[in-house]
């Protein structure tokens, strides 16, 4: 479950972590209000579950109470990457000139199977960029889930990253961000940027604090704060089926697996094929005709979506459940874009039987998955052309 960026500071708040002061307003009058009590120049922030706020306009710097008003007029109702502002962040402006930008974060790490610590002396950029450009610039350190981050462990981290200031004093902000993350069953949460002032005292300014949705049930004191008009509407009506699904921006080729590690075999063999995936798609272990028919009509529902990708490799799922769950799709009318399949292992002849005796081309069978990709690739980009 993402949080928004007040939220998450909040919970930082919780471990003592010192955050920026700020109040949330859903009204220009309120922004208003706020900046006035406030007494000096703030920063409007749009609320939306999404990156890159500053960059589409949803932050804004205010010198004046009556500037405040006028820069919460414009991003208040904003649409953001598909998303509309409701609701604005205000805080108390900091001067960045007399101070020093860092960037710290921890993340659930499948590399090392544990969490890992980030750091990086290049605050206020965006992270994954500097990572596909400079990774070296970015100082990792695996985290013990048992034992959490220690103080000497973030002291040697901070040093190593070439963080100035109070090292004590920022080692101690990472070893609380740590412990907020662990603590809460984090799959994210990131400070950036960590501002170091003159004084050489930490204080987060920007937050992202990201949540495990496995893990929810232990933290049902933050349920009120998930947002499903903020979610993407697939992702909700995913859920309600209890598939593992996530949408995916600027992809034509919905996908369609049995297995996360086959499903991200899956996106990236479309990739290579020079289409994009629309979605993530994982239907589980063992899924029955029904299953795959609800989930063929939760792809098709994607507008994105010219073509579907679906890769099955049959243990305890079978072949022939996952053509029959395709071919209700076909015969309902609700399967209109190309589906090319590869789907191996128990049952497969049999699905190449039903599959047989539909004879339509709106669904193909290949054998072996770099044929289907490239198939639906070729699909989706054609479809996409001649638009």
């Amino acid at each position: 479950m993402k949080l928004h960026e007040y939220q998450g500071k909040e919970l930082l708040r919780q471990f003592g972590v010192n955050v920026q002061d700020g109040k949330v307003a859903y009204t220009p009058d309120e922004v208003r209000s706020i900046a006035r009590e406030y007494g000096q120049a703030v920063v409007v922030k749009a609320q939306v579950h999404v990156g890159g706020r500053g960059k589409a306009g949803g932050v804004k710097f205010s010198p004046t109470i009556d500037k405040a008003f006028e820069n919460a007029e414009k991003i208040l109702g904003m649409d953001i990457k598909g998303l509309t502002v409701n609701k604005v962040l205000v805080t108390k402006a900091v001067d960045i000139d007399a101070g020093t930008e860092y960037y710290v974060g921890m993340i659930v790490d499948r590399n090392v199977q544990s969490f890992t610590l980030m750091a990086c002396a290049e605050g206020g950029m965006e992270i994954e960029e500097l990572a596909a450009e400079r990774p070296e610039a970015i100082i990792r350190h695996r985290v013990d889930p048992i034992t959490g981050l220690r103080p000497y462990e973030a002291r040697e981290v901070a040093i190593r990253a070439g963080f100035k200031g109070n090292l004590n004093k920022i080692a101690d902000m990472m070893v609380k961000m740590s412990q907020a993350a662990l603590a809460r069953d984090a799959v994210l949460v990131e400070i950036n940027p960590l501002f170091i002032d003159a004084d050489g005292t930490p204080l987060a300014l920007d937050t992202k604090f990201e949540i495990d949705d496995n893990a929810m049930y232990r933290h049902k004191d933050l349920l009120d704060w998930r947002e499903l008009e903020a979610e993407h509407p697939l992702e909700i009506e995913a859920s309600k089926y209890g598939f593992a699904y996530v949408k995916l921006d600027d992809g034509n080729v919905g996908v369609l697996g049995n297995g996360a590690g086959i499903v991200m075999t899956s996106l990236d063999v479309v990739n290579r094929a020079g289409a994009k995936p629309a979605n993530f798609l994982d239907i589980g272990g063992g899924a029955k005709a029904e299953i795959v028919y609800n989930a063929v009509k939760l792809v098709s529902k994607d507008t994105d979506v010219k073509a579907i990708f679906i890769n099955i490799f049959g243990g305890i799922t079978r072949a022939d459940e996952v053509a029959k769950g395709v071919i209700q799709a076909l015969k309902e009318g609700i399967l209109t874009k190309p589906v090319r399949m590869r789907i191996a292992g128990t049952a497969e002849e049999e699905a190449k039987a039903l599959l047989a005796e539909v004879n339509s081309p709106l669904i193909q069978m290949y054998p072996d998955m770099f044929q289907a990709a490239e198939a639906a690739s070729r699909d989706a980009n054609s479809a996409g052309e001649a638009k």
